[in-house]
């Protein structure tokens, strides 16, 4: 679901570019972005926790609606005094919400365009994370993750934290962590990659995770388990088990190993695909949003370096492993 556009050349894009400049000791941050529906208070709630035990921050930044239309403009408009209230509203409530989270959090001014606020945030918050909640019916913010959020980290590379409504009611620190791996060699991006020590200083298990076509032999899972410990996604002194699931759709199939082994984080890292996938919203990393009823762990990934074809280097679009 994380698109990213790579240059000719190797180039990376500007916002990935700062990013990677900002990559240095300063307190860990995460960007949530915030209605006021118990969905995204559990979310909020659930990124404060992880950035607790890092000694991190919450940034609630609120979803608001366009300006409505005004009787100059030749339309039956909104009175700009009820506009003005439900920001008043929306702000208390907001505080209040921060009042009960277990971080320190922060509040910014509401954004209606996540994709033309993010150099803005990025430049002054310095986000290792970005936090979103999934409702089960398409709310407004499914609506920006389509529309604004994809794009958004097409260009900034960061991870994304997505947090279903179906998700545990009563949050905590995530004691079984499925990571979906295929065997194949990746690299994190610099903002991934910062996250290693988010992912140290839970007290998990950590499963790998593998989904084969039904006529697919067992998996290499010492193969497997070198390109994830290869990446620097978990630690190098760390251990693991492994589990195995032969189904088809692979989105289905992750899915189904992240409930056999009872995880209550799903992290998938993302690599560089065909462009196609994702818009029409058929990728795996999508397929996986829509039914996944943990908490998921979007790393995006850069390609090895290998030699490519410079026209595959334009524009490519993230795809889990």
């Amino acid at each position: 679901m994380l698109l990213q556009t790579r240059l000719p050349g190797g180039q990376l894009p500007r916002r990935l570019a700062n990013l990677t400049r900002l990559a240095l000791p300063m307190e860990t941050t995460f960007l949530v972005i915030t209605d006021l529906s118990p969905a995204v208070h559990r979310a909020a709630y659930f990124a404060a926790l992880l950035a607790r035990a890092v000694g991190g921050c919450l940034v609630l930044v609120p979803v608001e609606q366009p300006l409505p239309p005004t009787a100059e403009m030749g339309l039956l408009g909104v009175p700009l005094e009820y506009y003005h209230q439900e920001h008043r509203t929306t702000a208390s409530a907001l505080a209040e919400l921060a009042a009960l989270l277990p971080a320190p959090t922060h509040l910014e001014r509401g954004v209606v365009s996540l994709e033309a606020a993010l150099d803005d945030l990025t430049g002054r918050w310095h986000p290792q994370l970005l936090v979103l909640s999934l409702a089960t019916e398409h709310d407004v913010l499914d609506h920006l993750l389509l529309n604004q959020a994809l794009p958004v980290l097409r260009e900034a590379g960061l991870p994304l934290l997505l947090v279903p409504e179906t998700a545990a009611q009563n949050p905590h620190l995530p004691r079984v962590i499925a990571v979906a791996a295929d065997g194949d060699a990746f690299q994190l991006t610099s903002p991934a990659r910062a996250l290693q020590r988010l992912l140290a200083s839970w007290p998990a298990d950590f499963y790998l995770v593998h989904v084969a076509r039904p006529d697919e032999p067992a998996a290499n899972f010492r193969q497997i388990e070198e390109a994830v410990f290869d990446s620097g996604l978990l630690p190098a002194q760390g251990r693991c088990r492994t589990y195995q699931v032969q189904h088809q759709p692979f989105g289905a199939g992750i899915v189904q190993a992240a409930l056999d082994v009872q995880a209550d984080l799903l992290v998938l890292p993302v690599r560089p695909r065909t462009l196609v996938a994702n818009v029409v919203g058929c990728g795996v990393a999508a397929q996986v949003s829509r039914t996944c009823p943990v908490p998921m762990l979007l790393l995006p990934t850069v390609e090895v370096a290998e030699a490519r074809p410079e026209a595959d280097m334009q524009q490519v679009v993230w795809a889990p492993v």
